[in-house]
């Protein structure tokens, strides 16, 4: 795609730059006007910035070749150069003010379009000129003056880019110009008779002796038509197109002594060229400016007119009369257009002027001030129906209240349901009083069964310290939370030793005491902030969080120890409980993976003879 961009502008750029040379001087040497570098401003306006630096080299190589035959290498470089500066001057301030973020600039907005001609008239071709002149004077030595070649090259830049590049940036993004429906609507014959029209005023005027005798005052004003009725008729891609390719015409029929100018005055001819551009432009923007606006305000009154509220504005002035009302509000208060328009708003109050709300209304209005408010109001016929009132005033430039604008909405059957709502409620909180009470009772009980279910699905019903769940959860949670801080933590896995030999000698009871016996002394024995819980069967585990400031060995003796002094009392004998422990810290992984490293740490405690712990 960058390839393929580059290497078609710089095409069309060496095109534009031989029809420059070849067609569009005069005898004198003076270019009317500079095609090639819209082609290059249209492309920088068109294509992101990654794309500059190849279309930049294309352009300097495409500069070289057009003008190889005319100037020296090293000049026709720094010409390139020159038109590129030009072109990203320009291309930045356009984009860099340029209002639309889709496209810019947007021809269809006067706005844009008028940037557009002070950045390429007033800065870009000017600074442009200044280079270009003194590569004239200092390097090629052209006995002219400098400010003769700076005037020249500067009309002769600026008249180039502001004539072709609209048409050039639009059909570039023909994608975004060209579904305007007006493009569209016009059918063969009109495209036809555009075209037509444009070669013939152009033949008549430029290249037969019509413009000579008294028609010549005439006579020139003969090639807008067509430009300018594109321009009002389609849009701005035909308008400008057609007006480029009069300007084409213009120029080459200049060149070649058939014109109703002087070749003494290249930029009269220059000056006449671009207010001829600026006029079709600017026709085609404020007709399409004009177009959109007709078009949002029939979009405007057309959902006014629909909506089912009642919409109607007044003057800020005098008695604030009605001056529009749309249809909703006619239907919902019976009176005709013609028996409101005219009439101040408080012919619907009737009986009641000073009601409350009214009067808030007036204070509202005095102080030019939004209000939101419920008013009883009265029909044509005499009925009685609330409505929800929203008046808005509406200021000019200068913040000056110029009109009020109201939305009334009906809500006679809101406040009826309202009311009987309110019944139904009364009698609805008599008979729920007695329910609320059992209600209360009965969600404590919920609470309560609720907290005993929760303990018992998170802890070991014998022992009564964290269950497998519990230690699974916690045991992610550590992770995600050492995942983000950087911290570690470590699992301590405990084996009863010799635990089946309680259970064989002793019985499943005497078991059940060890095991609870075990759970105390580890408990009492580990931090506050460590985890503890029964992992399964006679097998334990401990979390111990922040396991890098720690140091694990003296924990994991610690309760070693407070095991071994663990005593339980059967029949008279003292029961001694030993157990074995593998430790594995996490780094990375999952917590599944850091149990079975602690898993086999245990299995290498018991190897080693039991009773001790083995740091994986």
């Amino acid at each position: 795609m960058l390839l393929v961009a580059c290497l078609s502008i710089g095409v069309l750029y060496y095109f534009f730059a031989l029809i420059g040379v070849h067609y569009l001087s005069l005898p004198t040497g003076i270019v009317v006007f500079w095609p090639p570098n819209a082609a290059l401003l249209a492309a920088f306006l068109t294509l992101p910035r990654r794309y500059w630096p190849g279309l930049a080299g294309v352009v300097i190589i495409a500069e070289v070749l057009a003008d190889y035959s005319s100037f020296p290498i090293d000049a026709a470089v720094l010409f390139g150069l020159i038109n590129v500066a030009e072109c990203a001057l320009a291309a930045i301030i356009i984009k860099r003010f340029g209002a639309n973020k889709f496209v810019q600039p947007e021809w269809t907005e006067p706005r844009e379009l008028a940037l557009f001609t002070l950045v390429v008239f007033f800065v870009a071709s000017p600074i442009a000129a200044l280079a270009g002149a003194s590569v004239y004077s200092y390097l090629l030595l052209e006995p002219a003056p400098f400010i003769v070649f700076w005037r020249l090259w500067w009309f002769g830049d600026a008249t180039g880019l502001i004539v072709l590049t609209p048409a050039l940036h639009m059909l570039f993004n023909f994608r975004v110009y060209w579904p305007d429906a007006r493009y569209l609507s016009a059918g063969v014959v009109e495209w036809v008779g555009l075209i037509v029209t444009t070669f013939l005023t152009c033949f008549l005027v430029f290249s037969t002796g019509i413009m000579a005798g008294p028609m010549l005052a005439m006579t020139p004003l003969l090639v807008m038509l067509a430009p300018l009725w594109a321009a009002l008729r389609l849009g701005p891609l035909p308008g400008s197109a057609l007006a480029a390719v009069v300007v084409v015409y213009a120029s080459i029929a200049t060149a070649t002594g058939h014109a109703p100018f002087e070749l003494r005055s290249p930029l009269l001819i220059q000056e006449v060229i671009v207010l001829f551009i600026v006029i079709v432009l600017f026709t085609a923007a404020f007709n399409g400016q004009s177009r959109r606006k007709s078009g949002s305000l029939r979009l405007y009154k057309s959902a006014v007119e629909a909506t089912g509220d009642g919409v109607l504005i007044t003057e800020a002035e005098s008695d604030q009369p009605i001056i529009y009302c749309n249809e909703s509000f006619s239907t919902m208060t019976g009176y005709r257009e013609e028996e409101i328009l005219g009439h101040n708003c408080r012919f619907l109050n009737r009986n009641e002027p000073d009601q409350p709300a009214v009067s808030r209304i007036r204070a509202a209005i005095e102080r030019n001030e939004a209000i939101r408010i419920t008013v009883r109001n009265f029909r044509k016929d005499g009925s009685l129906f609330w409505n929800n009132l929203v008046i808005n005033p509406i200021r000019d430039a200068r913040g000056r209240t110029t009109h009020f604008v109201g939305i009334v909405r009906d809500i006679s059957q809101e406040i009826e349901h309202h009311d009987e709502l309110e019944n139904l409620l009364d009698k609805l909180r008599e008979s729920n009083e007695t329910l609320e009470e059992q209600v209360l009772l009965r969600t404590k009980e919920l609470e309560e069964a609720n907290r005993d279910l929760k303990r018992l699905a998170l802890t070991d019903e014998l022992t009564g310290v964290n269950n497998r769940r519990n230690l699974i959860s916690r045991g992610h949670r550590e992770v995600l939370r050492c995942s983000r801080s950087g911290d570690s933590f470590s699992v301590m896995l405990l084996d009863i030793d010799h635990f089946k030999r309680f259970n064989d000698q002793h019985g499943h009871e005497v078991g059940d005491l060890v095991l609870k016996a075990f759970a105390t002394a580890v408990r009492q024995t580990i931090r506050k902030v460590d985890s503890f819980g029964r992992w399964g069967g006679e097998e334990f585990m401990i979390l111990v969080s922040d396991s890098q400031q720690v140091d694990l060995r003296v924990i994991g003796e610690k309760v070693l120890r407070s095991i071994r002094a663990c005593k339980i009392v059967h029949e008279g004998r003292e029961l001694h409980v030993t157990a074995s422990m593998g430790v594995a810290t996490w780094h990375s992984g999952s917590f599944d993976q850091t149990v079975q490293l602690a898993d086999r740490a245990l299995y290498k405690a018991k190897e080693l003879g039991r009773d001790q712990l083995y740091l994986y």
